[in-house]
């Protein structure tokens, strides 16, 4: 089934598209208390705006997205990325395609010249630790989110520093 797989970055126009697929992917898998089920498309489309994101298809549907926005890194060096909201649907999952996002999403990171990426783990979702740690991320507990949740324990942050010698 992956030869039908095809990824698209995503721009402003398709924040409504993204917010209904990331609300979808994550109900009943995150706290109703999380962030994600307080975003609009319009705020969606603010985050494509400032940064990226990317929209993951089976043929023409979408099945999978996620996001970044530039930030600082660690002690202010340099530009950065923040990941965000990197999903699968339940139907799709298991196959590798959270690691294709996370690519493409480094790689639009790369292409603005940042230095690295950082991301959060909910504290409901301990198992991404090993996924991410997998593909290079290390955990770093001074990571700052741009949308920090209130109503959710801290989330356990990572970071990944990009190679320059690429």
């Amino acid at each position: 089934m992956t030869d039908l797989i095809a990824i698209r970055r995503a721009c402003p126009a398709d924040g409504f598209l993204i917010e209904a697929l990331t609300r979808r992917i994550w109900t009943g898998r995150v706290s109703a208390e999380s962030t994600v089920f307080s975003e609009t498309p319009d705020s969606v489309a603010a985050q494509l705006e400032k940064g990226g994101g990317v929209i993951l298809l089976a043929g023409e549907t979408p099945i999978g997205c996620g996001r970044w926005v530039p930030v600082p890194g660690p002690s202010g060096q340099g530009s950065w990325i923040e990941v965000k909201r990197i999903g699968v649907l339940p139907d799709w999952q298991k196959r590798g395609l959270g690691e294709v996002i996370l690519g493409e999403l480094e790689a639009m990171g790369r292409e603005r010249r940042a230095k690295g990426s950082h991301l959060a783990v909910r504290h409901d979702q301990v198992r991404l630790v090993d996924f991410y740690a997998g593909l290079g991320y290390a955990l770093a507990d001074d990571v700052v989110l741009t949308t920090p949740n209130p109503k959710s324990p801290p989330p356990i942050g990572m970071r990944k520093f990009f190679r320059t010698n690429i």
